[in-house]
C-alpha cells in the first residue's frame, strides 16, 4: 500500500507566543496619584488680619464713623464736665427769656424768674430745652465728615443757629400746648420734640453735605478751566 503523505496544508502553524508585556506603572506611584487627587486642597484661609485692619483703614466709611463715634465721646464728656456744672443754668435762662418775649407776642402776659416762665402756664426751661444734644450731634456729623475745615465752619455755623431757633419754637409752641391741651403736654415734650429734633439735626447735616459736594464739584470745574 501506499503511505499517504501528510497534508502539509492541513496543518497550521502554531504562531508563536508574545511573551512581550506591555509596561505597567508601578503600582505604589499609581496609588500616590490617587491619594493626591482625594485629598481636597486646604481651602484659601482669605486676608489676614493686618490686611483687614488696613482695609478698613483705607475705608472712608469706617474712617468717618470712627471718628464720629470719637467726637460724640469727647461731647459727652464736656456736657457732662463742663456744660452741666458751668453752662447750663445761664443757657436755660436765656432761652426762658427770649422764649418769654416771644410768647408775648402772641398775647400772652408772662414774666420769668430764672428758668421759669410764669403765666398762665407755669414751664420750666431746663435741660433737654436747650437744643444742646442736637447741637452736639450735628457738629460731630459736620467735624467727621472728610473735607476741608473751611467748608466745616460756616455748616457749624449755620447749624448752630438754626436749631437754636427751632428750640426757640419748641418753647412756645410747648407752651401755648400747656395752655390749650395740658394733658398733651409731656407728649410733645418728651416724645414729639425730641424725635423732631434728631431728625432735623440729621436732616440739617445731610443738606450741608450735600451742598459741601456741589462746592466741591465747582472748585474742581475751575480748576479744570
Amino acid at each position: 500500500m501506499a503511505k499517504k503523505k501528510p497534508n502539509k496544508q492541513g496543518k497550521q502553524r502554531k504562531q508563536p507566543a508574545d511573551n512581550k508585556k506591555k509596561p505597567q506603572q508601578p503600582v505604589a506611584a499609581s496609588q500616590q496619584k490617587a491619594k493626591a487627587a482625594a485629598i481636597p486642597k486646604p481651602a484659601s484661609t482669605g486676608p489676614s488680619i493686618g490686611e483687614r485692619i488696613s482695609g478698613l483703614i483705607s475705608n472712608p466709611f469706617a474712617r468717618f464713623f470712627a471718628l464720629f463715634i470719637g467726637l460724640m465721646v469727647l461731647f459727652y464728656f464736656f456736657y457732662i464736665l463742663v456744660y452741666e456744672n458751668y453752662l447750663e443754668g445761664p443757657i436755660t435762662t436765656t432761652n426762658a427769656v427770649i422764649g418769654s418775649a416771644l410768647i408775648n407776642l402772641f398775647g400772652y402776659g408772662t414774666s420769668t424768674d430764672g428758668a421759669l416762665i410764669q403765666g398762665d402756664f407755669v414751664m420750666n426751661v431746663k435741660r433737654g430745652c436747650d437744643a444742646i444734644e442736637p447741637i452736639g450731634l450735628a457738629s460731630c456729623i459736620i467735624l467727621a465728615y472728610p473735607t476741608v475745615f473751611k467748608r466745616k465752619l460756616p455748616g457749624l455755623l449755620v447749624g448752630i443757629l438754626v436749631l437754636l431757633i427751632i428750640n426757640l419754637i419748641r418753647i412756645v409752641t410747648l407752651y401755648m400746648t400747656g395752655i390749650h391741651a395740658p394733658k398733651m403736654f409731656e407728649v410733645m415734650h418728651l416724645e414729639v420734640w425730641q424725635f423732631i429734633f434728631i431728625v432735623l439735626a440729621v436732616l440739617y447735616s445731610i443738606l450741608w453735605i450735600r451742598w459741601d459736594g456741589k462746592k466741591l464739584a465747582e472748585e474742581r470745574a475751575n480748576k479744570l478751566q
